[in-house]
């Protein structure tokens, strides 16, 4: 049994630095997988998982591989014959902050969850599920509702259902299919982590307490809605509220897995029975530290400390 189940789409992920434009550095992205390394990462005590799919070409051997070598396991990944994985290119600005192109259309991937895949089956096989936007929005329709009934009814039978909702507006066909998607996901989970900025842009509305009521009346269970640094605002299992200043921002390089990072110091503490203001403050600590470094995945000699803090 894993003790966690990330699913999504990995991306190999192309990032420069802007004094050598010219020079690409290869890396793992996509961000359940950049959430399931950082959990491996930080509880190598425990079992990993990865559920997506994958080609059978050079680019998805080398990702297999250096996903298995952040310690994630990868039997949940299958293998498309003359598939090819979704491709990542990403500039960052002076302030840390993102653009994207991709190359992701004929990703494997997006063919999950089909009358002839094993994917439901393996979801049964973890005590803890995270999912995203990005999981929903590569789906078709009858994908997508093949996976919600089946967390559903996994949640109902005590499985932790996490769901990061993650909104990229050019994976959608309009902001209203990603808000109808995004309200029925929050309906199937124990645990929400919406940001401020994807409901802000899906539901029109900029006031995070306004924004954290809409979510109160969605999600079926615990909620933690991250406002971009300011104080985070949470609904936990027993349906009490509360609202966690954070410490000061630190300057960001690169915020590619501000997010990703974040759910995963949070689901390790959560696993290790902190409450959840203890481990709203443990994902904060984690993305403070990865958005000092370039790319999604920071080197391991970066993370010592915080290694040892969820080991303590």
């Amino acid at each position: 049994m894993l003790d966690f189940l990330c699913i999504g789409e990995p991306l190999a992920e192309f990032t420069n630095d802007p004094a050598t434009p010219d020079l690409f550095h290869r890396r793992l992205g996509g961000d359940t997988l950049n959430a399931a390394i950082y959990l491996a990462r930080l509880r190598p005590d425990l079992r990993v998982g990865y559920l997506s799919r994958l080609g059978s070409d050079g680019m998805s051997r080398w990702m297999r591989d250096t996903i298995a070598q952040e310690g994630v396991e990868i039997e949940a990944i299958g293998s498309e014959a003359d598939g090819s994985p979704g491709l990542s290119f990403i500039a960052t600005d002076a302030t840390g902050e993102r653009s994207f192109t991709y190359w992701r259309d004929q990703a494997p991937a997006r063919r999950m969850f089909g009358a002839d895949g094993d994917e439901v089956a393996a979801l049964g096989q973890a005590r803890v599920l995270l999912f995203s936007g990005i999981t929903l929005a590569i789906l078709p329709d009858t994908a997508r509702s093949r996976l919600l009934a089946e967390l559903d009814a996994l949640r109902q039978r005590g499985i932790t259902v996490a769901y990061d909702t993650n909104y990229r507006p050019r994976l959608w066909r309009d902001r209203a299919e990603a808000a109808e998607w995004t309200e029925r996901a929050l309906a199937v989970t124990s645990l929400a982590l919406p940001s401020l900025d994807d409901l802000a842009a899906l539901w029109n509305e900029t006031d995070p307490e306004a924004i954290m009521a809409r979510c109160e009346k969605h999600a079926a269970g615990a909620i933690v809605l991250t406002t971009g640094g300011g104080a985070v605002l949470a609904r936990d299992a027993s349906g009490a509220t509360l609202r966690v200043a954070l410490p000061d921002p630190v300057a960001a390089v690169d915020t590619t897995a501000a997010g990703d990072s974040f759910d995963a110091a949070l689901l390790s503490a959560l696993q290790r029975g902190k409450t959840l203001e203890a481990a709203i403050l443990d994902g904060a600590r984690l993305a403070s530290r990865v958005v000092r470094h370039p790319g999604a995945i920071i080197p391991r000699d970066a993370m010592k400390e915080e290694v040892a803090h969820h080991a303590a």
